[in-house]
């Protein structure tokens, strides 16, 4: 039915907040307090039925409806929940922080700078530390046409990593101290620590995320991704502005204890870059990352001495053009289990190599161990004399990979070619398995090889200590004394495989005589260095 006319109801009206204020109403009488929007019932008396006598307020569109709402109070309801307390909901809701509640607009095309840098300032640089909070950004493409400043303690979590977006293009995330000192200005204390930023994609084109002056941070779960396919054109690996940039040109403001966690670096020219003018130390963790699609991965500019005490663990580095690792200079680098796949050959296999993974401008204490490589099996083993030792690692001080290389062993009174070392390694351990032989006459030999290469590169020798299985006494095809075994030999030859008037390559080779051999296979696994 339709309303077509209504009625007036006359109700009681005057300013609540002059002099008596609301008087008392009578049973379901109705006042309207004109200077505060606010509109009351009376309760009636105690003899009709109200609970006591007083006026009731209506909620309107004027009211604070958390002011007025029950306080909040965990697992009310729940009897196995009996020590939670009561609270307000305005408390309860302030935990989290949105970067929406500043303006923020996550639609892909809203400058957001003015938002962000407000939600930093009200919540990271408030003298009240009641404010410093998780500040939250939702799922959403955020814009920034101009540099980010993000200071001091800032803790900043994304709610996904691949739904949060900060597209920065070729504009810098700054980092600034908790007074708006920018690094000009930065001092040993008083400049940005402790900040953390968590689940959330830095969408750049030449945009860097630089961290001079910044210590005691962490980002965990951030995907650095840039605009790079393999085989684009590009310029030196000096001149290349990366993803995450610093320099430490003063040991009071060292950028050191900063901890990368399972952060992502994809299709970046460069992903990491640091430059430093002075020799002393730093201290940077890589755990559990990824290098993917990259030209390089990280660089590090430095000077003779310096203690790089960087630590890359169990990250893999995948696809990348040129070299994971330069370093000009420093010491104490380590890579624990991780993994290198398709790094060094640009856009070919792993079977055509174009330069190493990791290039150490100093050997001293710079390591790698527990690591893989799907270089080896696929280059380095060789049954051609001319293949071109390539090293997956240039002048560390230990190598240690553990890919088992497998290989057919054949039967010959010459020696065949099995792997294609790089003479830029001054020693190498091969470890080795060898089974020959078949049915019950198999046997199976364990040796370590060692090979050393003079600094002339004019000499090369060859050690192999081994211990083999007995052979069976009673079979006249392998007589006593394990001439099976004992007859396969191994050597080690220079050569000059690329053809340019150096020697580059150790040739490792076998012969397994056809009077006293057999066939089978080898697997062996590589350490080197320098």
């Amino acid at each position: 039915m339709a309303v077509v006319q209504i009625s007036k109801i006359q109700v009681r009206r005057g300013q609540k907040n002059s002099n008596t204020g609301i008087p008392q109403l009578s049973s379901a009488e109705f006042a309207w307090a004109v200077d505060s929007q606010e509109l009351f019932i009376g309760n009636g008396s105690v003899a009709e039925g109200a609970p006591y006598v007083g006026n009731t307020k209506i909620l309107t569109e004027h009211d604070n409806i958390l002011e007025l709402a029950a306080s909040y109070q965990f697992a009310e309801n729940d009897y196995s929940i009996i020590y939670s307390v009561p609270r307000s909901l305005q408390s309860k809701l302030d935990e989290y922080v949105s970067v929406l509640d500043f303006g923020a607009v996550g639609d892909g095309s809203t400058d957001c700078v003015a938002a962000f840098e407000t939600a930093f300032e009200q919540l990271f640089r408030n003298a009240n530390g009641n404010f410093k909070k998780v500040l939250v950004i939702p799922n959403g493409e955020y814009l920034f046409t101009t540099d980010l400043r993000i200071p001091s303690t800032a803790i900043i979590q994304g709610e996904t990593r691949d739904g949060v977006i900060l597209n920065i293009g070729a504009n810098n995330i700054q980092f600034i101290t908790e007074d708006g000192l920018q690094v000009a200005s930065f001092t040993s204390v008083n400049r940005p620590t402790n900040v953390h930023i968590s689940n959330l994609t830095i969408g750049r084109t030449t945009g860097q995320c630089v961290i001079t002056g910044v210590n005691n941070s962490k980002f965990h779960n951030v995907n650095f991704r840039g605009s790079y396919i393999l085989g684009d054109t590009v310029g030196t690996i000096a001149s290349t502005p990366a993803a995450v940039f610093w320099s430490n040109n003063s040991l009071a403001l060292a950028v050191t204890d900063i901890v990368f966690e399972q952060c992502q670096f994809d299709s970046n020219t460069l992903s990491v870059k640091c430059t430093q003018t002075l020799s002393f130390q730093t201290k940077i963790d890589f755990k559990d990352c990824k290098f993917y699609v990259n030209e390089w991965g990280v660089y590090v500019a430095g000077v003779v001495g310096q203690d790089t005490r960087w630590q890359f663990k169990r990250t893999d580095f995948e696809e990348i053009s040129k070299q994971a690792f330069v370093s000009t200079a420093g010491r104490n680098t380590s890579f624990h289990q991780c993994d290198f796949t398709n790094c060094g050959n640009g856009q070919n296999l792993a079977s055509s190599p174009l330069s190493s993974i990791v290039v150490f401008g100093e050997s001293f204490g710079n390591k790698i161990s527990s690591s893989t490589s799907n270089r080896h099996q696929a280059a380095n083993f060789t049954s051609v004399e001319t293949t071109k030792g390539f090293t997956d690692v240039e002048n560390a001080s230990k190598v240690v990979l553990f890919d088992r290389n497998y290989s057919d062993i054949y039967i010959s009174d010459s020696f065949r070619p099995l792997s294609a070392l790089s003479t830029a390694n001054k020693y190498t351990y091969i470890e080795y398995s060898l089974r020959i032989g078949a049915g019950t006459q198999k046997q199976t030999r364990a040796g370590k090889l060692t090979i050393t290469v003079d600094d002339d590169l004019s000499t090369v020798a060859i050690t192999d200590e081994y211990q083999y299985s007995a052979p069976n006494h009673d079979d006249r095809n392998y007589p006593h004394g394990g001439t099976l075994m004992t007859n396969f030999e191994f050597t080690a030859e220079l050569k000059d495989n690329d053809t340019d008037s150096g020697i580059d390559t150790v040739l490792v080779s076998y012969k397994n005589p056809l009077a006293t051999g057999a066939t089978g296979t080898i697997s062996y696994n590589v350490t080197y260095g320098v």
